[in-house]
C-alpha cells in the first residue's frame, strides 16, 4: 500500500453518485495551505465551518461549506479540512482534480483511518471497530461495533495484558534475584492470577461466535418434500410473494435466497427445490443437487413438513439423506398447515439437535415462534448491549494467549520450569499486543486496512 504520511490525502467519505450533499476530506500538514490555494470565502478567519466557493482561479466549480480540523484533535491527528459540496459526480470529480493538482493524492483504502492509527488516536482493535461499523447490516450489530469502537474490547485485552505483564514483572525478578530477601508472588497467587487471566480471554473466545454472526449472518436453508409449504413459508417470512407458489409438485427447481434483519441477526433464509424419491425430468434433478448442495453450506435448517398429511417415502427420503451427510447444526421441524386437522406422524422428528415449531404459512400462525427459535438457537437476546465485535484475527490471536497462558501454568506446576513459564507469559503478553497493534507487522496492516471503503 502507498501509505506516505507525509502526503496530503484527498477522497470522497459520502457513497458515490448523485445526492444533495457530498463530503470530500483532505488531511496532512499541509492541507490548509492546499485548500487556500481553490477555496475563495469572505467568512471571518477564526471560523471553523467557512462558507465559500471552490475554483480553478478562473472560474467558480462550486458553492461549498469547508470545515477546518486543526491537528491534533483530529480524526486522522493531522490537520484535516471536510469539504461539503453539492453531490454530483461531475462537481465532485473537479474539486478533487484541484485538489490533486494543487499537492494531495489520493488516499488509498482506510488511509484516513490507519493515519488516526499511527498517530495514537485508536489502537487497531478500535480501527477494525470503525470497518465492522461501516459495513453492519443490522441494528444490533451496528452496536456491537460500536462497543468495540468505544474502546469496550480494547479495554478488556489491556486489563488482561497488564494483569500478565505484572506477573511477567514478579516472575524475572524472582529470576534475577532467586537468593535475595525479597517478598515475591506465591505459589498459590501466580496460578490465581494465571487463572483470572485465563477465565477473561476464554470469555473474549467465546463471543467471537456472536460477533462472526452479527458480521456475517446466519444461514438458514428451508428443505422438505414438494408441496409441503417451502416456498410458502418464505413468502410468509418475507412478508411478501416472493416465490412463486401453485398446487403442482415441483414448482420451485432452483434455490432462491433472500436476506432479512431477524431480531437484529443478517438472517440469509435459501428456499429450496422439494426433495422426493423420483424426478420427473433433467431440470427437477439439477433442483435437488442444489437442494443438497445448499443445506451442507447451512447453519440452520428448516423442515417443512406436511402436517395435514401423514409422512411418506418422500420424507423417509430426506430423513436418509441428513442421516448419510451427518451434518452437526441444528434443525427446526415446521409442521406445516396446523390451520388443518393434523395427520403427521411423529417417528421421523426424534432427533437430538432438532426443535419442533407449529406453523401456518397460509395464516402466518407460528412464523413468530419459529424466527424465535432461530435467535435461541443462535444464542442472542434483544435486551442484551454488550456484544462486541471479535473477528477472526483476533479469535487466533487470544487462542495463542490462551494456550501460552495455559503452557505457563503447567511451568509453574513444573520443578525449575520459571524461566519457561516467564517465557510462556512473554508469548501471551505478545499476542495480546498484537491485538492491539503494537509492533504488528506492516503486512498485516496492509491487509487490515486494504479492506476498507476509500475515505474512511
Amino acid at each position: 500500500m502507498n501509505y506516505l504520511k507525509e502526503d496530503a490525502i484527498a477522497a470522497l467519505s459520502t457513497t458515490a453518485g448523485k445526492s444533495a450533499i457530498a463530503v470530500i476530506r483532505l488531511s496532512g500538514e499541509n492541507s490548509f495551505q492546499i485548500i487556500d490555494k481553490i477555496f475563495k470565502t469572505h467568512s471571518k478567519p477564526e471560523q471553523q465551518v467557512k462558507h465559500g466557493y471552490i475554483t480553478d482561479g478562473i472560474e467558480k466549480k462550486d458553492e461549498v461549506l469547508c470545515t477546518f480540523f486543526k491537528a491534533p484533535h483530529t480524526y486522522t491527528g493531522e490537520n484535516l479540512v471536510e469539504i461539503a459540496a453539492h453531490g454530483n459526480p461531475v462537481i465532485i470529480n473537479e474539486i478533487l482534480n484541484l485538489l490533486y493538482k494543487n499537492g494531495a493524492r489520493p488516499a488509498e483504502p482506510g488511509e484516513f483511518t490507519y493515519r488516526a492509527f499511527l498517530n495514537g488516536k485508536m489502537d487497531l482493535a478500535e480501527a477494525e471497530a470503525v470497518c465492522a461499523l461501516i459495513t453492519s447490516k443490522t441494528e444490533m450489530s451496528a452496536k456491537a461495533a460500536l462497543n468495540s469502537l468505544s474502546g469496550e474490547f480494547s479495554s478488556k485485552i489491556k486489563n488482561i495484558r497488564d494483569a500478565v505483564t505484572n506477573l511477567i514483572a514478579f516472575m524475572e525478578a524472582n529470576l534475577d534475584h532467586p537468593d535475595e530477601d525479597i517478598m515475591f508472588l506465591s505459589h498459590t497467587e501466580k496460578l490465581s492470577r494465571l487463572d483470572s487471566c485465563t477465565k477473561d480471554v476464554q470469555n473474549l473466545l467465546n463471543s467471537h461466535k456472536t460477533g462472526k454472526i452479527l458480521q456475517h449472518g446466519i444461514k438458514v436453508a428451508i428443505i422438505g418434500k414438494p408441496n409441503a409449504g417451502k416456498s410458502s413459508l418464505l413468502n410468509a417470512i418475507l412478508g411478501k410473494n416472493r416465490v412463486i407458489v401453485t398446487d403442482i409438485a415441483g414448482t420451485t427447481t432452483d434455490t432462491v435466497e433472500e436476506t432479512i434483519d431477524c431480531c437484529g441477526i443478517p438472517l440469509t433464509i435459501t428456499d429450496t427445490a422439494g426433495i422426493r424419491d423420483h424426478a420427473e425430468n433433467l431440470i427437477e434433478i439439477l433442483g435437488q443437487e442444489k437442494t443438497r448442495e445448499t443445506v451442507c453450506k447451512a447453519d440452520i435448517l428448516i423442515w417443512v413438513f406436511d402436517s395435514a398429511s401423514e409422512t411418506d417415502c418422500n420424507d423417509v427420503k430426506i430423513a436418509d439423506f441428513l442421516k448419510k451427510s451427518d451434518l452437526n447444526i441444528p434443525i427446526i421441524c415446521a409442521l406445516n398447515k396446523s390451520d388443518l386437522p393434523p395427520l403427521l406422524s411423529s417417528s421421523l422428528l426424534n432427533r437430538e439437535n432438532k426443535a419442533e415449531v407449529k406453523i401456518s404459512a397460509k395464516t402466518g400462525v407460528g412464523i413468530a415462534d419459529l424466527l424465535d427459535e432461530i435467535i435461541k438457537i443462535a444464542g442472542f437476546s434483544e435486551s442484551q448491549n454488550d456484544y462486541l465485535m471479535i473477528n477472526s484475527r483476533h479469535f487466533i490471536l487470544l487462542q495463542n494467549t490462551l494456550e501460552s497462558l495455559i503452557r505457563t501454568k503447567q511451568a509453574i506446576y513444573a520443578k525449575d520450569a520459571d524461566e519457561i513459564a516467564c517465557f510462556e507469559a512473554l508469548n501471551a503478553q505478545t499476542a495480546l499486543n498484537e491485538i492491539l497493534g503494537i509492533n504488528v507487522k506492516q503486512d498485516i496492516l496492509d491487509t487490515i486496512f486494504s479492506t476498507f471503503c476509500i475515505g474512511k
